[in-house]
């Protein structure tokens, strides 16, 4: 009996394991892990960091995801939401990166919505219209939205922007995501549009 009860233990925390989440009919989500993040991540170009101030800290939340069509479909990472229920906040993610050989990991471009005021500057961020910021489609009542106002300027002349992320065609990838949240988070949920993904607590 106590064999039989271990196995059944067993299979039943595989199928935990091994839950999966399907999303706008065209990719499967894989729950990995989610992490404080101790280190001040690079962004994109590795010309700037953002950083936790004392009152925070950085979590990152990573997935296994697989297109269903096992071809490369659009991605669209503005989906992506972390919901506290603690603190009755909508969060945006801070950045967002993907696998993309090896153990290389690469940023989804950032966009903002207005055109550059002076073409001659370097940006780290982009204009495209075209692109939804479809994080602002799913707000829940009673539930204040956070954006993710990052500088990217200095702290003479600073360049405060709300960036949201270019679309990606992805086929099989890990993806990870990273969002700045209070000292004392602890458990939250994740969203893909209206699809929850995790229901978690950081490690």
């Amino acid at each position: 009996m106590k064999s039989i009860l271990s196995v059944i233990i067993f299979l039943f925390s595989f199928q935990l394991i091994a839950q999966t989440t399907i999303v706008d009919n065209r990719f499967e989500f894989k729950f990995k892990k989610a992490i404080k993040n101790s280190r001040n991540f690079e962004v994109h170009t590795s010309e700037y960091f953002i950083k936790a101030n004392k009152d925070q800290k950085k979590i990152q939340i990573r997935f296994k995801i697989k297109s269903l069509s096992r071809k490369k479909e659009d991605f669209d990472p503005n989906k992506f939401y972390l919901v506290s229920d603690t603190y009755k906040k909508r969060l945006r993610p801070i950045d967002m990166k993907h696998n993309f050989a090896m153990s290389t990991y690469i940023g989804f471009d950032k966009l903002i919505n207005e055109p550059h005021k002076d073409r001659k500057e370097v940006y780290w961020y982009n204009y495209k219209p075209e692109i939804k910021d479809t994080f602002l489609e799913y707000p829940i009542a009673g539930y204040e939205d956070i954006d993710n106002c990052i500088n990217f300027g200095t702290k003479r002349k600073p360049r405060s922007k709300s960036i949201y992320f270019d679309h990606k065609q992805l086929k099989s990838n890990t993806v990870d995501v990273y969002f700045i949240v209070p000292k004392s988070f602890k458990t939250g949920k994740l969203y893909f549009g209206e699809a929850l993904v995790a229901d978690f607590k950081v490690k």
